[in-house]
């Protein structure tokens, strides 16, 4: 009967205990490894298709930093943490629900999730979520203000961003004669 066993175990002991369940599963695999392999090499490339765009692309202020200066960047850019000072931008720029901001912000696009207080130049498009707090004025081609955000200021929308910049420069001029006036 050991014989038996020995040569049953492959077909007898398959019902009645999960000993060779497991091996066949173990077999499986083994053999559409290549298979496998497949949707394995297509999953990185997507996945390295993904990686570059949000991690390369983004960069990211935490909530506890605090910022005072002027800050420049050819990246996208996430503030969460706290800037005082200007901040001018090539790409987009988000400031947070946690991030705050007193100066101007000068970028292609901005998003504001939190508390501002100064203008906004975008040479492409300005967006104020609900859970924003804007004091200042914005200056783009194309402004968004979702309902339930705090507004105070005005909106000049230019039909392009040479525009945009052409009126920054303007505004710097008579800020910097009208003291002199007085």
């Amino acid at each position: 009967m050991m014989n038996a066993n020995a040569n049953g175990r492959g077909g007898a002991q398959q019902p009645l205990t999960g000993r060779p369940e497991p091996r066949e599963p173990r077999i499986e695999p083994r053999t559409p490894s290549p298979r496998a392999a497949e949707p394995r090499a297509q999953e990185p490339r997507a996945a390295d298709a993904r990686a570059p765009e949000s991690g390369a692309r983004a960069s990211v202020l935490g909530p506890t930093l605090r910022f005072r200066g002027e800050l420049s960047a050819q990246e996208d850019l996430i503030v969460q943490g706290s800037v005082e000072g200007s901040i001018t931008h090539t790409q987009s720029l988000t400031i947070g629900t946690d991030g705050t901001l007193k100066g101007d912000i000068r970028a292609r696009v901005i998003v504001i999730d939190g508390k501002v207080d100064g203008d906004l130049y975008a040479t492409e498009s300005v967006s104020i979520r609900a859970t924003a707090k804007v004091k200042g004025n914005v200056f783009a081609p194309r402004v968004g203000i979702t309902e339930g955000a705090f507004f105070q200021g005005q909106i000049e929308m230019q039909p392009s961003g040479a525009a945009v910049q052409e009126h920054s420069a303007r505004l710097r001029q008579a800020a910097l004669t009208a003291p002199a006036i007085e």
